[in-house]
């Protein structure tokens, strides 16, 4: 008679993880009550991101509430995870270093550190997805929502006679900037058989960009949907390929159609670019982005190890000719920074600074390729694709705006990243249906 082979003695129980997705997989009560509150919360992250002033106020609430309700799963999950964490937590605290010894060395004001030190949260978040197991359903339908309610808001805008849709941003190209991210999810997070709300929900997102008249998000969208391209198949890929050739239409019926060329502002592009390359005319919204990137290049020339101070390249622009009494150019001495991320890092933080940037968008990009590798099935809905793709529209969009100078795009990267990480993670163990 054989005898059940018993562990053995003091060996620590395997933690058993609940099931991800619906069902809660939780025996007490207040475990399963927070992670229901953090479904609701994913929901609202992308849902009230750009229809509502209140941004990611409501998200971090109810994620800071399933936390409190109850740690011990906390703990049980950044135990399981930490070793899958720690690239990601060394990037965080890498960046907050380069930005705190440069907010002490030059004495800035915590307001100019506050946006990048918000990077330190992506760990949290990422665990906070691993312990609870969530849904990532609710954070599909709340990028959805959130597109409808965007356009919507834009279009009331534009219609009262805005020029340029901005939502609550108070910024045209940081909503446009957000839109995309919100595309992203909405596209590569999306659940099997979703397509069709999909599509729609995207269209009004793209629509929206159109009122915002930001030109700069146009290669992140780009990005979009040549990587839908490659990994899609069947009606997916189809609709891409319309999507693509839509696009295409437009913008070339944007240098015949007076309306259409007014939204997209592309006329007013050739136009600054003639200008420019016939006699250096920097008074054009091109050829200011030209002198600021000059400025940052001298910058960074001059001062190449500790830049100038984090949040201070207004003081440069303050410093040019242009700035100088009795006529300073009004428009051109508000611009605060290089609008370009790799410029605005350079100048502000110096080398340390270029290092620090290359480590927050490379790494976050290797651990999602790696996850993607190892992942057999559903590649084209999965977090790991829907995390690389996010972090390619932002090196994209940040080409030509500073995108951590901003605090609603800023916040949005460290949450969105720490939260399909943690659905990548579990997805290697169990891939979505």
């Amino acid at each position: 008679m054989s005898v059940p082979a018993t562990p053995p003695p003091h060996s620590p129980a395997p933690y058993a993880a609940p099931p991800a997705g619906d069902a809660p997989g939780f025996a007490a009560p207040r475990e399963r009550l927070a992670q229901r509150l953090l479904q609701v919360g994913l929901f609202l992250l992308p849902a009230l991101l750009l229809s509502t002033s209140w941004g990611l106020g409501p998200f971090a609430a109810f994620a800071l509430l399933a936390f409190a309700l109850a740690p011990p799963v906390f703990a049980r999950g950044w135990r399981d995870a930490r070793r899958e964490l720690r690239w990601l937590l060394a990037m965080a605290v890498l960046a907050a270093a380069v930005v705190l010894f440069s907010k002490f060395h030059f004495d800035v004001r915590w307001r100019e550190a506050d946006n990048r030190l918000r990077l330190l949260t992506a760990p949290f978040f990422a665990t906070l997805v691993y312990a609870w197991r969530p849904s990532r359903r609710w954070l599909w339908a709340g990028a959805l929502a959130g597109l409808a309610g965007a356009f919507a808001l834009a279009l009331f805008q534009v219609a009262g006679g805005t020029e340029r849709a901005l939502g609550w941003t108070a910024n045209a190209i940081v909503f446009a900037d957000a839109l995309i991210a919100l595309i992203v999810i909405a596209v590569f997070a999306r659940p099997s058989g979703e397509l069709l709300w999909t599509s729609l929900a995207c269209a009004l997102g793209v629509g929206a960009v159109v009122l915002s008249g930001s030109r700069g998000v146009w290669p992140g969208l780009a990005i979009v949907l040549l990587v839908a391209l490659i990994v899609s198949g069947g009606r997916a890929r189809k609709l891409s390929w319309a999507v693509l050739a839509a696009m295409a239409l437009a913008v070339v019926a944007s240098h015949w159609i007076p309306p259409l060329a007014q939204l997209t502002r592309m006329q007013e592009l050739a136009s600054d670019m003639d200008r420019v390359k016939r006699g250096g005319d920097h008074e054009s919204s091109l050829g200011a982005r030209v002198t600021l990137l000059e400025l940052a290049g001298d910058t960074f020339v001059e001062h190449p190890l500790t830049g100038v101070g984090v949040g201070r390249f207004e003081t440069v622009v303050m410093a040019t000719p242009q700035c100088a009494p009795p006529a300073p150019r009004v428009g051109f001495c508000k611009l605060g920074h290089a609008h370009s991320d790799a410029f605005e890092w350079a100048a502000t933080m110096g080398v340390p600074g270029v290092l620090a940037l290359l480590a927050i968008y490379l790494v976050p990009l290797a651990l999602f390729a790696r996850l993607l590798r190892a992942q057999t099935v559903a590649r084209a809905r999965s977090s790991a694709l829907a995390g690389l793709v996010l972090v390619l529209v932002y090196i994209a969009c940040g080409l030509t705006q500073s995108m951590f100078a901003h605090q609603l795009v800023a916040s949005f990267y460290a949450v969105a990243i720490g939260l399909l990480y943690g659905f990548a993670l579990l997805e290697r163990e169990r891939p979505p249906q």
